[in-house]
Parts: structure tokens; sequence; C-alpha cells
């Protein structure tokens, strides 16, 4: 056989081929225009949406501005309830199998398996132990127990608290708790240890919400567990998230309401601790759900401040990076108190408001001082 005929040959495969890459590349050339003639040249329009409910006994509510109109916000809604339910399923002090309450159950002092992100709220808790000089302590489970702030809600006698409660001494103590990441897991060095991660937990739930929210690329947002918060980006028109700090009242019956303060959070969480609304009385003296490690008692105190009548500590925030370590500091700042609290926040550059609250006379309202560290806004 000639070239020439070879040739000619091979010609029409040749040309066959290239037709159908002329075609491939007509219709690429089309679906790219369509593509961007649908997101380019279509207006996208954004909305606001919210989703609210209940979860680890208190109220939650997640808000987003600027979502997609044809986003799927079911699917985030739907990972925002699935997120905040593995947080109480793996951290309850109520639910008999969660890693706390099994871990509690537990006399073991080997290694005792947890979920990867137990292991990390309790790492995060040694870690505010240690630098609030154990003013925070995961620890104090029995004492919360027998204050009747636990699962079981006992009479209160005064006489017999006292006594358990310095028998129950030796048995807490954040030096006495150890944990490792990989693999994840706790370790007790007294059988009788356990731990209570109610002051620290929400706020890193509101933590894990953000990262939820992050990962579907959503930018403006404002995220609040029972009183935690965190915020990243803005408002729409009216700028960054504003977020309001209620008045406490010494007064549990009170009813004078506003806000103290109105701030903008930034990328960062808000966390407070305060004796207002969750404590208990007897015989006329009113017992804070806060518990003093050192001391085994409830934190509720008279402070020597300026204003008379004497006034009382009545709620701390703290704003950080990350909302559990706020949650935790607010926990910590509270058993502190004022002098001594805003001592370590000046050391350490934290931001703290500690607001005490006069006495109310005659049903008029209280008085309120604010003590108030460098870098809070």
């Amino acid at each position: 056989m000639s070239d020439q005929q070879r040739l000619e040959d091979e010609t029409p495969q040749s040309t066959s081929v290239m037709g159908e890459i002329i075609r491939y590349v007509v219709i690429l050339g089309i679906l790219g225009f369509g593509v961007w003639h649908y997101y380019l040249r279509t207006p996208v329009h954004n909305i606001d949406c919210k989703t609210i409910g209940e979860t680890m006994g208190t109220d939650f509510a997640v808000k987003v501005h600027g979502f997609p109109e044809h986003g799927d916000w079911n699917a985030v809604e739907t990972a925002i309830k699935q997120t905040l339910n593995g947080v109480d399923r793996t951290m309850s002090t109520f639910k008999p199998d969660s890693d706390v309450c099994r871990f509690n159950a537990s006399t073991s002092t080997d290694w005792f398996p947890v979920s990867k992100e137990t292991a990390e709220v309790v790492r995060l808790a040694l870690d505010v132990s240690k630098l609030t000089g154990g003013t925070f302590d995961i620890t104090v489970a029995p004492l919360v127990d027998l204050w009747g702030f636990g699962p079981g809600r006992e009479p209160l006698d005064l006489p017999t608290i006292e006594k358990r409660a310095a028998e129950l001494k030796p048995r807490i103590g954040f030096d006495k708790l150890e944990v490792r990441l990989d693999p994840p897991a706790l370790k007790k060095s007294v059988p009788e240890l356990s731990i209570d991660l109610s002051a620290i937990a929400k706020g890193y739930a509101v933590d894990r919400v953000a990262k939820v929210l992050d990962n579907h690329r959503i930018a403006d947002y404002m995220i609040e567990v029972g009183g935690e918060v965190r915020c990243k980006g803005n408002k729409g028109g009216m700028g960054e998230w504003t977020i309001g700090i209620e008045k406490p009242w010494s007064d549990a019956s009170a009813d004078f309401g506003g806000l103290q303060r109105k701030i903008q959070l930034g990328n960062r969480g808000l966390a407070t601790s305060g004796n207002a609304r969750n404590f208990r009385e007897l015989n006329g003296t009113r017992f804070s759900h806060i518990i003093d490690p050192r001391t085994g008692f409830p934190t509720e105190k008279l402070l020597p401040g300026e204003a008379s009548p004497p006034e009382r500590l009545a709620s701390v925030s703290v704003i950080d990076t990350t909302c559990a370590r706020a949650d935790a500091l607010a926990t910590a700042m509270f058993v502190l108190g004022e002098k001594d609290g805003l001592a370590l926040a000046e050391q350490q550059g934290l931001a703290v408001l500690f607001l005490c609250c006069g006495e109310s006379k005659d049903g008029r309202e209280p008085s309120i001082r604010e003590a108030v560290s460098k870098t809070f806004p």
C-alpha cells in the first residue's frame, strides 16, 4: 500500500475525531454560558433566617443574616439541632448514658474512654482551673448536688450540709483529674471523684454551632444558648450584632427590667454568671448556685462596695475568643469576687465586667455599680 493511499484511508477517522472534539467544546461552552448567566447575571436574593428551641435544660436561638434565598436552610437547621443534642447527650448530668454520668458512676482509676468533644471540654476546664487558682473546678459536682442544684433537689438542712461539705472535700479537686485527647479519655485518682460540666458546656455548644455555620460558609450570625452568646459578621445595614447585658437585681422578685449595657462583640463569645435567677433560700438567706470549691459553700456574700446600703456581687460578664472559655472564666471570676477577679483580669488581659447591686428600698430600683477591666468594651 502506498503512503498516499494510507493517508487517504486514515483521513475520515481523523476528521471524525476532530468533529467529536468540536462538538464537546460547543456543549461545554453552552453549559458554561448558562452557569455564568444564572449565577452572575441573575440577581441572588438573601434572606434572614432564625431557629429557636430548647436544649440542655434551657433555650437557644440562632439568627442568620444574608442566607441565600435558594439555599437549604432546613439542612442547616437540622445540623444545628443535631449538634446541640450531641453536646447535651454526651455532657449532661441528667442523662444516665452520657459521658459525664458514666464517668461519675465508675470507681475505676484507669483511663475511662469518652468522646473527643468531652475530652476537649475537660482539657479546657483544667486549663481555666490552673489559670484561676482552682476557683473554676468541674470536680465540685458532689457539692453542687449537696446544695440542691444537681439532678436531685433535696430539702436544705444547713447543719447537715456544713458537715457533709467538709466530708466531701477530700474527693474534690481538679488536680485529681487527668485528660488525654488521643485516644480521648479521662482518669481520676480518687475513685469517688465526679465532674459537672454545666458551667462550660453551654458555651462549648455555642462554639460547636458556630463551627456548623462556618462550615456552611455563613458569614453573619448570632448564636445564644442559655444566655451565652457568640457573634460573627454584621446584622445587615445595622452594622455588627449588638448584645445587651441585663441589669441584675439582688431582689429576685423585683421586676425593673432593662439593660445595663449594649456592646458589639465582633467575632467573639460573651458569657455571664450570676445568682439572680438560680438560687435557693433557707431561713431568709439566699444561696447562689455557684459553689466556691475552696470552701465548699455557695458564693453568696456581701461586698464592701462604696454604695450604701451594702451591695452584693450580682453578675460577672466575660468576653473571650471562644464562648466556652468565656463561660468558664465568668464562673471563676464570680467565685474570685471583684477585687481578686479584677486583679487577675488585668494581669491576663481578660475582658471582664462586674456588676454589683445594692438593696431595693420601698420598691425603688436599686443602684448598680460597675467594675470593669481595661479590655472590656
